[in-house]
């Protein structure tokens, strides 16, 4: 019965399966997560739509703020807001498959999402509040024009068009700028490129992203020059060629992780393709496109990993072009490669759960106690569920094995471990993970000392920490120096911070489970202080 179901309905689902869980259900976590959806709250708060904070690209606080008014009814504000990186990353999946099916046949459209779904980078970033996940989506929308231009001219450089333009809106104003230069020079390098149609179409798509642009520009303008002037501070002050010194070489270190394994399935698709000529567009278009980027993000003073998301699209492309002439012997290491890796990480999940729930073997509970995250007992819904996505696990690679061999089973196998383990993590580990990287419980203690509508000060905290505290405490905190609150909560790092002196008396004391760096005192007045 399972086999007469058709293969591309199980390749749905095993794209949502890796799409959906982790996106709502739990409290913004330590990193990306919280620290974006604080810049969201503060954009919200001050109305900073057309230009927010620099950590906050207009583009992702636009589509963001629409996921927030759509979802927030039946949805807590975080998880409504997050479902924005899950509508991105799926935009990416989808836009990838389609230049894939147009460049190298329908066959590669598959191959080239679980190529994307499967590099080891993206599954954390898809999964949180993370403003980086726009560029990922419009990369690959600009790919899809530009693929797109070979025979709608018109409809691809229109696309190639909103492509760049949502680079540029996203904070990648440099890659956008690379791009748009790479399109004035096709007809240059490439002789294929020199027809009238696709010359046009090139600068239809210029002409697009230059108008946008300059009407989102103008507005800013018009509104708050200010901003627009400390915007482009912001932004040219990471830029090699406008101050500091670059590091052209981090890029490829980070790619070898955080691409993997698609990078060495795309280098070999460069050896195969190259043979019909580097002319060819189903070479020069994915290997462009990650030439380009890789040059311009070398220009970043102070690179990031995660701005390595914007070379996973045309690495996915390339991957799904290279999967159909992978020599057997190396398909069938990669895919055993994966069911191997990912089962000794099951086993690992299951021993630390044992330790969490059962308190055996007792050096890994002390480990996971010293870290902050003391069991309390057995969790039923956890074990039913975790034994549940580790028994499909099972039986989904026992049905892959009688399963003709097709070019995308290593890939697919890999992204299914992948799934698998992300899926496991959260069934076994949601709710300790919610203590240990999330403010809810700790704003929670705190909710329970102060009354509500009562002035607390926060003092040597960051915008971070007291945005967030006052979202799920409800409690509006000051920073104002002369304030007469009758409260005050003090931020600092453990046994190192003294009282504010007389006049106050100590309440509570507390932080994360396990985070020795980060520690609040909560104060109330008595007396003069």
């Amino acid at each position: 019965m399972i086999t007469r179901i058709p293969a591309h309905v199980w390749f749905v689902l095993l794209c949502l399966a890796w799409l959906l869980p982790g996106l709502v259900g739990h409290v913004p976590w330590r990193g990306a997560d919280d620290i974006t959806f604080a810049a969201f709250l503060q954009a919200r708060e001050q109305a900073t739509w057309l230009l927010p904070d620099a950590s906050l690209s207009p583009l992702y606080l636009w589509i963001a703020q629409l996921f927030a008014q759509t979802f927030s009814v039946v949805l807590p504000l975080h998880d409504a807001v997050r479902l924005a990186s899950g509508a991105l990353a799926a935009s990416a999946l989808w836009l990838t498959a389609l230049a894939a099916q147009r460049l190298y046949g329908r066959e590669a459209g598959w191959p080239a999402v679980f190529a994307l779904m499967g590099c080891v980078g993206l599954l954390v970033p898809a999964h949180e509040i993370n403003p980086h996940i726009v560029q990922l989506a419009a990369m690959s929308l600009f790919l899809y024009g530009l693929v797109r231009m070979l025979s709608d001219t018109l409809i691809g450089g229109g696309l190639a068009g909103l492509g760049l333009v949502a680079l540029f809106l996203a904070g990648a104003w440099l890659p956008a700028l690379g791009l748009a230069v790479a399109l004035l020079l096709l007809p240059v390098v490439f002789p294929s490129w020199r027809t009238s149609a696709r010359v046009g179409s090139s600068w239809f798509a210029l002409l697009v992203a230059l108008t946008i642009a300059g009407m989102w520009l103008l507005s800013v303008q018009s509104r708050a020059p200010e901003l627009l002037v400390a915007w482009w501070q912001t932004m040219r002050s990471d830029v090699v060629f406008l101050g500091g010194h670059g590091k052209p070489q981090y890029f490829v270190e980070a790619l070898a992780w955080f691409g993997w394994p698609a990078w060495p399935v795309a280098g070999w698709a460069v050896y195969r393709l190259q043979r019909e000529g580097w002319d060819s567009v189903k070479l020069w278009i994915p290997l462009g496109g990650l030439v380009v980027m890789f040059a311009a993000l070398s220009l970043y003073a102070d690179p990031k990993q995660i701005q390595s998301l914007i070379l996973l699209p045309p690495l996915a492309l390339l991957t799904g072009a290279g999967l159909a002439e992978l020599r057997r012997g190396a398909a069938n290491a990669l895919m055993w490669f994966a069911v191997m890796t990912f089962s000794v990480i099951a086993l690992v999940f299951w021993a630390y759960w044992a330790a969490f729930d059962l308190d055996w073997p007792r050096h890994l509970a002390k480990r996971l106690a010293k870290l902050g995250m003391e069991g309390e007992g057995l969790r039923t819904t956890a074990l039913l569920l975790g034994a549940l996505i580790t028994l499909v696990w099972v039986i989904g690679l026992g049905w892959i094995r009688r399963q003709p061999r097709v070019p995308q089973r290593p890939i697919l196998v890999w992204s299914a471990g992948l799934t698998f383990i992300w899926c496991l993590l959260l069934a076994l580990f949601m709710q300790p993970l919610d203590k240990r990287l999330g403010y809810a419980e700790l704003a929670a203690q705190i909710r329970q000392q102060v009354a509500p509508q009562v002035c607390v000060q926060a003092k040597n905290t960051n915008a971070t920490q007291r945005t967030l505290l006052a979202y799920h405490s409800g409690l509006k905190l000051h920073i104002d120096e002369d304030s007469r609150c009758g409260w005050l909560l003090l931020g600092g790092k453990s046994q190192k911070e003294k009282a504010p002196g007389k006049g106050w008396q100590k309440q509570w004391e507390g932080g994360r489970p396990g985070d020795k760096g980060e520690r609040f005192w909560l104060y109330r007045r008595t007396g003069d202080a």
